[in-house]
């Protein structure tokens, strides 16, 4: 195995973990989230969120890094973070985690298609299989999860987070080049914390010191999570890395039948499948492009 090769298995892992306390994360918002308002819980856990980065910023004294003049850029992308992280948390309460986690990791196939027709990007057959079997999984576990009777604002929450996330990853594929990783992650989650704070004002007072610490808690295991996200794609290129994104999939399931005893149903696993085949299709079509 060549050092290259070596390197990007490391970061595979890194991923891998990365996504894994993403999906921690999720649990812990998911199990407190009837508990208080969600703009709270949201504000709370975006700041928290923060945390961990201007640590890094300040241990690497880069704060240089931050600098930006594209203010509307940042001003956009935070009020899609803000309905990103609304819409998909609010779907992740409302529905298990092996049936939100396939219909959010569709967002792909949009920022594919978003690709094809605005950026006009190359398209090859396993693209286009790729994206009808994404489509085909969302459509079996969402069209499952409204038979079985599960929560269908919880769908329509997630299907809207879907439509918001690809048009902010959008952002980054378009302007990623001119502003820095960590420029568009910190002013995205402050005016996502400030947007959130602003439709909480008066619903702090009656928060449990333990409540807010868990609310804490789970904004400083994203704020980790998006640090080894930044340290990872600086080291190896996103096309080849976003395939460890899928390992969410998995998580979802055991988290699903470990903490919330829901056993997925034939539905559900083979939604899952389509939905990693789907993204190891584009991954391996750009293994062999590189």
């Amino acid at each position: 195995m060549s050092q290259l090769e070596s390197k990007k298995h490391v970061i595979y892992i890194l991923g891998t973990v990365a996504f894994f306390l993403f999906s921690i994360a999720d649990t812990i918002i998911k199990l407190i989230g009837d508990l208080y308002k969600d703009t709270v819980i949201f504000s709370i856990a975006s700041f928290s969120a923060i945390i961990p980065v201007l640590f890094y910023l300040l241990y690497r004294k880069s704060l240089e890094e931050i600098k930006t003049s594209n203010y509307k850029l940042h001003f956009i992308r935070g009020i899609l973070m803000t309905l990103t992280y609304y819409f998909v948390v609010k779907g992740i309460i409302l529905l298990p985690l092996s049936i939100a986690y396939p219909i959010i990791l569709s967002a792909p196939v949009l920022l594919s298609i978003m690709g094809i027709v605005i950026l006009k990007e190359s398209i090859y057959l396993s693209k286009i299989i790729s994206l009808i079997l994404a489509m085909i999984a969302v459509f079996m576990v969402s069209g499952f999860s409204l038979n079985a009777g599960f929560n269908a604002l919880g769908v329509i929450f997630l299907i809207l987070g879907v439509i918001s996330l690809a048009c902010l990853d959008f952002t980054v594929r378009v302007y990623g080049k001119s502003e820095r990783t960590m420029a568009l992650t910190f002013y995205s989650m402050g005016i996502t914390g400030i947007i959130f704070t602003v439709f909480s004002i008066n619903h702090y007072k009656d928060i449990a010191l333990y409540d807010f610490l868990i609310m804490v808690g789970a904004g400083l295991i994203d704020g980790v999570a998006m640090m080894i996200l930044i340290y990872s794609l600086r080291r190896i290129e996103a096309s080849f890395f976003s395939i460890t994104h899928y390992s969410q999939i998995i998580f979802g399931i055991i988290i699903s039948i470990v903490v919330f005893n829901h056993y997925p149903s034939i539905i559900e696993l083979c939604g899952a499948i389509l939905i990693i085949i789907s993204g190891y299709l584009v991954y391996s079509k750009l293994k062999k492009l590189n």
